[in-house]
This record gives C-alpha cells, sequence and structure tokens, in this order.
C-alpha cells in the first residue's frame, strides 16, 4: 500500500458522519442533551470500530471525539490550551482544527465544515462528514430492520505516490497546487493525487471530473484524422468545402486550421445556450491576421470550424462522434463534452486577493468543452502509442511541427538532446492544464489544476525536470 493510502486509512478510522447546526453556549454540549450513538454500528473497509468516548447524534447531526479517533489512528496530534487547536500529522497531511470554529485547515487550504465542533464534557468533537469527503473517503448510511445505524466508510482507494516520485509530490504539496495530478512510466502510474479544493467544502479527489480546457483539441485533431483515414475527407481540402462564407476560405486547408497557421483569430463569443451553428456564423465575419498559411496563430476559432467540420462529414454531433471513436472504445467513462448537468469540480478565480469559485465555464465545441479525469486521459495517452485509434503514421503527423512554433496538429514538439516530448496546456474559465507525454522514455504528466491564470508551460517544465531526476532519466 502506497504511503498516501496508508496515511487515508489511519486518518479515516475516525472521519465518520456530518453536520447540521449545533446549540450550546461557547460550544459546550452535555451528553445528556445528545443521543448516544452505543447502538451505531462503524465499520471502516469493513473492519468495525469502537472508542472510549461514543460518538454524540445532536438534532440528527453526528460528531465524534477527536483525541480517541486520532488514537486509532496512530496519529500525532498535539493541544495548543491557549488557542485550543489541534494539530494532527498522519502520513503526509496535516490537519488543523480550532475548537468550535467551522472550518479544518487541510495542508494549505482552508476547508468549510459549515457545521461546528463542540465541547462536550470536556471532549472535544468533530462533525466529519466534511472531512470524510475532503479527505476521499466514501460514507453509506443505513439502517438495519431493528433500526440500528450503520456507518459504512471505504477510505480513499484512487490516490497513490510510489516512493520515486515522492520529491514530485512534495514540491507540489509546497507550491500550493490547485488540481489533480498523474506521473506514469511505461503506463504504470507512479503518482495519483488531488491537491486543493474542488468547492468551498471539499477536496480534490484524484478521480475527479474536471474541465480540461484546449486539452480537449487533441480529440478534435485525431477526429478529422480518423475521418481522414476513412476517406471521408482530406487534410489539404480547403474549409469551404465543407463551410461557406469563411474569409479566403478557399485557401484555407484543413491542415492550416489543425496546425494553427489559418490566420483567423482566436476568439469568440462565449454566450451560455449559443449553438456551433451561431459561433461559425461569427467566425464568418472575422478579418484574418495574415495570408493562410504564412505564419503561426494560436486561434481556437479554427478548432471550432473543425468540429463543424466534423458534425458535417459524420452526420453526428461533435460528441457523439468522439464517443464512437475514441471514448467509447477506449473505455473513457468518465469523459465526455460539458454541460450544467455534469457534475465537475469548480474552477477558481482571483478576487480581491481572495480565491472565488468562477461561473460557468462557456466555450463551444472544439477549442475547450470536454471534461474527462486524469486516468482516462492516460487511457488516451496509452492509445497513441497503439493502432487502436489512429495508424502510427497518422499519429506522427500530430508530433510534426508546422511553423516555428513546433506546433503540430493539437500537440507542440519539444526536443533535448535525442529525446522528444509532445506537449499541450490549456486554460479558461478557472481551470488551468497541461498533458506532457515524453515519447522516448515514455513519461506521462497530467496537470488537470482548477485556478485561473497558473504558467502552466513553466509549471511543466519544473515537473518534467523533477519527474525525470526522480527516475533518473
Amino acid at each position: 500500500m502506497s504511503t498516501i493510502r496508508s496515511s487515508m486509512l489511519r486518518i479515516f478510522l475516525a472521519l465518520i458522519l456530518c453536520a447540521g447546526p449545533i446549540l450550546g453556549q461557547a460550544g459546550n454540549l452535555t451528553a445528556s442533551a445528545a443521543q448516544s450513538t452505543q447502538n451505531v454500528h462503524i465499520e471502516v473497509n469493513g473492519e468495525q470500530q469502537s472508542w472510549k468516548n461514543a460518538p454524540l447524534i445532536y438534532k440528527g447531526t453526528t460528531f465524534v471525539p477527536l483525541r480517541d479517533v486520532v488514537q486509532s489512528l496512530k496519529g500525532d496530534l498535539k493541544w495548543d490550551a491557549r488557542t485550543k487547536t489541534a494539530t494532527i500529522i498522519v502520513g503526509r497531511d496535516k490537519l488543523v482544527h480550532q475548537a468550535g470554529s467551522n472550518f479544518i485547515k487541510v495542508n494549505q487550504v482552508s476547508l468549510s465544515t459549515i457545521v461546528e465542533s463542540r465541547n462536550v464534557n470536556g471532549s472535544l468533537m468533530i462533525p466529519v462528514r466534511a472531512m470524510a469527503s475532503a479527505l476521499k473517503a466514501d460514507i453509506k448510511v443505513t439502517r438495519t430492520t431493528t433500526g440500528q445505524m450503520k456507518v459504512g466508510i471505504i477510505t480513499d482507494q484512487v490516490s497513490l505516490l510510489h516512493p520515486e516520485v515522492a520529491s514530485v509530490d512534495t514540491y507540489l504539496r509546497e507550491i500550493n497546487y490547485p488540481g489533480m495530478a498523474l506521473i506514469a512510466r511505461d503506463g504504470k502510474v507512479l503518482l495519483r493525487q488531488g491537491y486543493g479544493l474542488a468547492d468551498q467544502h471539499t477536496l480534490n479527489r484524484p478521480d475527479q471530473k474536471t474541465r480540461i480546457a484546449s486539452l480537449s483539441k487533441s480529440f478534435t485533431a485525431a477526429s478529422i484524422l480518423s475521418l481522414a483515414e476513412a476517406g471521408k475527407l482530406d487534410v489539404q481540402d480547403p474549409i469551404s468545402k465543407y463551410i461557406s462564407g469563411i474569409p479566403k476560405g478557399d485557401q484555407i486547408t484543413l491542415h492550416m486550421l489543425l496546425s494553427q497557421t489559418s490566420g483567423l483569430p482566436s476568439a469568440f463569443g462565449r454566450g451560455e445556450g449559443v449553438t456551433l451553428e451561431e459561433t461559425v456564423e461569427e467566425i464568418r465575419h472575422k478579418t484574418l491576421k495574415f495570408e493562410p498559411g504564412s505564419e503561426y496563430l494560436y486561434s481556437n476559432s479554427g478548432y471550432v470550424l473543425l468540429a463543424y467540420v466534423v458534425e458535417q462529414v459524420s452526420g453526428m454531433s461533435y460528441a457523439e462522434y468522439i464517443q464512437e471513436t475514441i471514448w467509447g472504445p477506449l473505455g473513457m467513462k468518465n469523459s465526455g463534452e460539458a454541460s450544467r448537468e455534469v457534475h465537475t469540480n469548480s474552477g477558481f478565480v482571483l478576487q480581491d486577493e481572495q480565491w472565488e469559485p468562477a461561473p460557468y465555464y462557456v466555450s463551444q465545441s472544439g477549442s475547450g468543452t470536454i471534461y474527462s479525469t486524469v486516468d482516462d486521459l492516460l487511457k488516451w495517452d496509452r492509445a497513441l502509442y497503439t493502432d487502436q485509434i489512429l495508424s502510427p503514421e497518422t499519429i506522427e503527423t500530430m508530433y510534426t511541427p508546422y511553423s516555428d512554433k513546433n506546433y503540430g496538429y493539437a500537440w507542440i514538439l519539444k526536443e533535448k538532446g535525442s529525446k522528444q516530448t509532445v506537449f499541450h496546456n490549456g486554460s479558461g474559465g478557472g481551470f488551468s492544464t497541461a498533458f506532457s507525454r515524453n515519447l522516448s522514455d515514455d513519461v506521462t504528466i497530467i496537470l488537470l489544476g482548477n485556478h485561473a491564470g497558473m504558467d502552466m508551460t513553466s509549471l511543466l517544465n519544473e515537473i518534467e525536470n523533477r519527474t525525470a531526476k526522480a527516475l533518473k532519466l
């Protein structure tokens, strides 16, 4: 079991239920004012638990005794009587809670618990569902036919940290990286972690669905190339063959759109509910920045046109086509085109020096609408080493630079000596992402951050260097 899994197992012997409002002077509550939970059957990973001081239920809220819990964890608890603050160290995690407060500081982020902790006959009792959720546990509360309450807790089974790359995890913690991260070598996961807040009440889980921003473009490019392999289009076709009215559409080829050399500007309107057809109509009225094919200019608009071509040629929606040709065959069950109906973590933006949840991230098909997970993106990474989706020859065209910016088809090539890496980054709506694939050493790095404004290129370079050093590459 990894270091992180061990620490989570120990920590979750404590973290059981939670929380509605509690009444009591100065945070005190007598046991007689609450219902003892001696009849509550508590299991952690199938093993029954008991404490010297029983949990208490008050107005439907369950509280557990912190000190008893920590002792069962074999964790280290230090109590500061002056500030009435408990500091708990378990594995690589540090939790700090001040008695009577409604938040827990987990490593470097403050997690709202909504409900305050309470002192019951001298024992600090903690509302725990928020903690359990934050530390990535799954909780199931049921009642038996005799009326006994049964609480089943499954601790974090997803997080993973191999000792080889513990230094990378340490670095991500030190810089307060917010989001999910995965590092794999030859397809074997060495690091799979969540960091920071998923929303104001939970921490990011490494299996959390999240917006991937412009990492979406690799699926758009692959869709166009799969249609080319099927003989339904040619990347040298002019866009005018599929969409009328685009400026110099008879000169702009699909290849130019893929390689960001079309001359089309990047921006388009992002009003919620705007259709793909309406966005295409907007692009028809754009002014080119240069002659098609003469320079490089990153263009979201170009990839919107490519998504529309996918729909015109395939007769399916953009998402349906990718589901049929990529996500379905690869078993990417946690990927799709985002909507308000699909729960992902929140993006955060900086407002008045405070990180606040960002407005809903509106994009358009082709450029940045996809959500996924680090594990699903690893499946995509592995498929690109095979011919399951595209032939090796076609895949190579994705990595070939077509400008002085080394941009291929939704992948950017960088070379260090004889070694080759392809990568892409993305941003939007409070999300900052990056995906690196060292083709020479088969090292995959996926960073799915949920804070706006992060310099993902620099961060990715740093993680690549630290990973290479850790793995002695």
